[in-house]
């Protein structure tokens, strides 16, 4: 054969060295399938969760299934899976070494999958050895991802609470002012009703001028009369002032424990479609696309190693 390359000279070859591609075809397909079986690579089960993000409220121009999104990818739901399931043990990652934590977070991303679907719906999936945990994993995760919102959720009404208890305690200090001052205007002048009976007292003074009364007795309710003038506009004021903290109370009040419903609430996040579960079959390694890949490699480098030759 000359030295220039073509098809045909290829397609000769091929015709020449057809046992050695058989050969070599035969044996990698062999070790593809060794290599793949459950003894060198541990088979992974796939175990799954379509969820909808309810109850949530959005922070800015983000919707709720975003929301729900960082909410799942947070350190501290991935933490606490690492934590529960021991992780550190089962992915082999050794953290008192430098990068340990990195390769073990690395790991977990790569089992753990968490993407938003056409329907605006959150899928959860996780892939591991173990179909039962690889479920339970999910399960979990959506427990933690209710316990992070509920928490989140309730630190922002804690503080809404604590303006809203200042506020009421503040305006309950102002009414309690000014009904110990009325307290003691009652007691002390006798006034109750400042019209009702400033209309009575001139009633019966004038009744009295066209009676006859007598001197004492007329005196004696001027005194009365005298005592509304100089008490009756501060214990009016009061009263109105009373009526209006009252109202400012009541409404006060009203915001008071709807925050406080807002704190003790027990809330859910989501709304689970897809429930996960175990898995029985396994959806890794791919068996039949391993033995594939390594006899086509196999069989591309045994036709360059074959040109090769040829050409020298």
């Amino acid at each position: 054969m000359g030295n220039e390359l073509s098809f045909e000279r290829f397609l000769a070859l091929i015709k020449a060295k057809y046992r050695v591609f058989i050969v070599v075809g035969g044996l990698a397909a062999l070790i593809g399938v060794v290599l793949s079986h459950p003894l060198f690579i541990k088979p992974r089960y796939l175990s799954m969760a379509t969820v909808y993000p309810v109850n949530l409220n959005s922070y800015s121009i983000e919707t709720r299934t975003d929301q729900l999104l960082q909410l799942l990818r947070s350190n501290s739901i991935r933490d606490s899976l690492i934590k529960q399931f021991d992780l550190q043990t089962v992915y082999e990652a050794d953290t008192t070494q430098k990068g340990g934590h990195f390769a073990l977070y690395n790991e977990f991303l790569e089992r753990v999958e968490i993407g938003k679907t056409q329907y605006e719906s959150v899928m959860i999936e996780v892939v591991d050895e173990d179909p039962v945990r690889a479920r339970d994993m999910v399960n979990a995760m959506l427990r933690q991802v209710n316990l992070l919102a509920r928490r989140l959720q309730r630190e922002k009404s804690h503080e809404v609470l604590q303006i809203a208890q200042r506020a009421l305690a503040h305006e309950r200090y102002k009414l309690d002012s000014v009904e110990a001052r009325l307290d003691t205007l009652r007691k002390t002048s006798g006034l109750l009703a400042y019209e009702a009976q400033a209309k009575e007292l001139t009633k019966g003074y004038v009744r009295m001028l066209s009676t006859g009364a007598s001197q004492g007795q007329r005196e004696q309710v001027l005194s009365m009369i005298k005592d509304l003038e100089s008490k009756g506009g501060e214990f009016r004021q009061l009263t109105e002032l009373s009526n209006m903290f009252r109202n400012n109370y009541d409404r006060l009040l009203t915001q008071y424990e709807t925050v406080v419903n807002d704190v003790t609430k027990e809330l859910t996040y989501t709304n689970v479609i897809v429930y996960p579960e175990v898995s029985d079959k396994k959806v890794y390694p791919v068996r039949w696309l391993i033995v594939l890949l390594a006899t086509v490699s196999a069989l591309l480098l045994c036709f360059l190693v074959l040109v090769w030759q040829d050409k020298r």
